[in-house]
């Protein structure tokens, strides 16, 4: 499980929002998706990142 308090930066967490966008998502930063993957905020599906639930509950925090 991921630490609810581990920072992410103002661009990481910019990042984050674009994955939640699904299909929609912008080009993000390679290093930011990998950082998302390790903290298990996204997950890496057929070459896509996704929001996995702990990513999903970051992102409605919106912090």
């Amino acid at each position: 499980m991921t630490d609810s308090t581990t920072a992410l930066s103002a661009d990481e967490f910019a990042s984050l929002a674009e994955v939640g966008k699904g299909k929609a998502q912008g080009e993000i930063p390679q290093a930011h998706g990998e950082r998302l993957v390790n903290l298990d905020y996204a997950i890496r599906r057929l070459g896509e990142l996704e929001l996995s639930s702990s990513g999903a509950r970051r992102l409605a925090t919106g912090e």
